[in-house]
């Protein structure tokens, strides 16, 4: 199977309801963006900016957007609109003087490149999975943010963004309208919530600011009307026998995804940001521990993440699990140790080349670290593994058993069988539904019997 070489996300059917109606669409998945500042004059690397990335034949349209230069705090998002993904959060960025780079570990890619003097051009490289593809990226002005087109025939044209909320669901809606060439409205709608873009609308219509869009293929009707200023539309989404209150703003920025369950600062308790280096000496691995208040030695836990790409905080599609966690563990007097995979994060390495021995060799170095600190009652730390990590959590234990190294141990989503027929398991389920015909998804999983004995025997 070949993966594409931007972001290596699966193409999955959309299914979402509102009332008994449902919605259905074929669309990458994306993960949640917020809204950041954009600079009003091209000083500073702050602001958005966009690029185009030739894959082959490919053109794939880029958004950056960058913030906290001017604090010392930067952080950045990525969208690719063509792809449906929305908000992917940089899982590093930096800049020295006019070297700029940032790493999206979620996708194993990473950009470097230099800031022109004028600051709006930063011309490098977009290197992903041993690929190396030229990238530019190029300062938006403040002022196209969600701007009417120079041509418009309506002020309903340009890029709107709006919410709704159905029971305890939030939906964000991203509406882009223009014309065609008989000057007749058209425009398509986006639910990024369900993944599912470029729904069309069959019935569009703009009179004196009196707005009327409606999507067929889900049965939903809006009637909206226009501020003086021409940049909100403030009106009622019906579907079914549901209606709801829906007011689209102009822009081009996606709202901000809420996500309640994520902790907010001011934390009780301490957070210290730490780091170690691995027994072979070929990584320093970068984390957080968070230490309860009142006064210690506490019982304490290492995470140990999934295989892939991870950050200490676990992040995937906008959740963090593994600082969810953390949290709820510190609040309740345990104390936590959780880092970044290496050649991720703020930790050093090549993730690339290491085997789950390796994380496992990194993980036992982090216990070690955990027992070693005075906050930390050493003979009450245990690890919690998920997926991949619910594999080394059993390997650390083995390991310590003669020395009480492991108090306890808690694995979420850990294999239940041997490595072969796990990845045998994944294999199959991946084929299948990639639409592989049976008879070659039979001699598929043959083949790789075959190659797991010949490195057994060899």
């Amino acid at each position: 199977m070949r993966k594409r070489v931007w972001i290596d996300i699966a193409e999955i059917a959309i299914f979402a309801t509102m009332g008994s109606r449902a919605v259905s669409a074929q669309s990458a998945t994306q993960a949640p963006v917020a809204k950041v500042s954009v600079v009003s004059q091209p000083r500073g690397i702050d602001g958005e900016w966009e690029g185009t990335l030739h894959v082959g034949e490919s053109e794939l349209k880029l958004v950056l957007h960058v913030s906290g230069e001017k604090t010392g705090e930067m952080a950045a998002k990525l969208d690719s609109p063509e792809q449906g993904v929305y908000g992917m959060s940089v899982s590093s960025v930096s800049k020295e003087q006019e070297n700029f780079k940032f790493e999206l570990s979620q996708v194993g890619g990473s950009f470097e490149g230099k800031v022109a003097a004028d600051n709006r051009t930063i011309s490098g490289n977009w290197k992903q999975g041993g690929a190396v593809l030229p990238l530019v990226f190029r300062r938006q002005s403040a002022s196209a943010a969600g701007r009417k087109p120079a041509n418009a025939i309506s002020p309903f044209e340009g890029t709107w963004q709006g919410a709704f909320q159905n029971g305890n669901m939030r939906f964000r809606l991203q509406l882009h309208v223009s014309h065609d060439e008989q000057k007749n409205l058209a425009g398509t709608l986006d639910s990024l919530d369900q993944g599912a873009n470029g729904l069309p609308m069959s019935k569009l219509s703009e009179q004196s600011g009196a707005v009327h869009f409606e999507i067929a293929m889900v049965g939903g009707v809006y009637e909206g009307t226009m501020n003086a200023a021409r940049n909100s539309i403030t009106g009622m989404w019906s579907q079914g026998q549901d209606n709801v209150a829906l007011e689209f703003r102009r822009s081009d920025d996606v709202l901000e995804v809420r996500r309640p369950q994520t902790p907010a600062k001011p934390f009780p308790y301490k957070e210290e940001e730490v780091s170690f280096a691995n027994r072979a000496g070929t990584a320093t691995l970068a984390g957080t521990l968070t230490i309860p208040a009142g006064a210690g030695p506490f019982p304490a836990a290492l995470l140990v993440s999934g295989s892939g790409p991870q950050n200490r905080d676990e992040f995937m599609a906008g959740h963090k699990p593994f600082l969810v966690l953390a949290d709820a563990l510190a609040r309740k007097g345990i104390a936590v140790l959780r880092y970044d995979k290496r050649g991720l994060g703020k930790s050093t390495g090549d993730f690339s080349a290491a085997t789950t021995q390796d994380f496992a060799a990194d993980a036992a170095v982090a216990l070690a670290y955990l027992k070693g600190r005075k906050e930390v009652a050493p003979e009450k730390v245990g690890v919690i593994g998920h997926s991949e990590g619910g594999l080394i959590a059993p390997i650390l234990a083995a390991d310590g058993a003669a020395k009480g190294g492991v108090a306890w141990i808690v694995l979420l989503a850990a294999p239940a069988q041997t490595g072969e027929k796990t990845m045998l398991a994944q294999s199959k389920a991946i084929a299948s539904a990639a639409g592989m015909p049976a008879a070659q998804l039979i001699q598929s999983l043959e083949f790789d019997r075959q190659a797991y004995a010949m490195v057994r025997e060899e």
